[in-house]
């Protein structure tokens, strides 16, 4: 882990009709791009961002501009394959954890910002 930038971890639960997951997702390009490292915890409805618009196009699933810009994406297991969301359909860069990781995670954090 590089000392001088901060780790963000985002907390996201709500699915991509919702402005605020737009705005998740802008929030975290933007805390990228200023250098934090950012992982963004995705469970509930907000792991439906992780299918695509269009079949044709495997990256453009509204969550995609994350993984980009070298974001981590955390998917929370239980709740993601109970929405039809198994390891075979994760993208290159997402990976299934648990709700404990996530307690982890938030603390060992820097920032932890859940929109719940």
């Amino acid at each position: 882990m590089e000392p001088d930038r901060k780790h963000v971890l985002v907390l996201l639960l709500k699915s991509p009709e919702w402005t605020l997951f737009h705005s998740v997702v802008q929030l975290s390009v933007a805390m990228i791009d200023e250098g934090a490292r950012l992982t963004l915890f995705i469970m509930d409805d907000a792991v439906l961002g992780l299918y695509p618009r269009s079949l044709r196009e495997p990256d453009s699933f509204p969550l995609h501009p994350i993984l980009k810009k070298g974001g981590t994406i955390l998917v929370c297991q239980s709740t993601s394959e109970m929405r039809g969301v198994t390891a075979d359909r994760l993208p290159t860069g997402a990976r299934f954890e648990t709700q404990v990781q996530l307690g982890r995670q938030a603390a060992e954090a820097d920032l932890f910002l859940p929109f719940v």
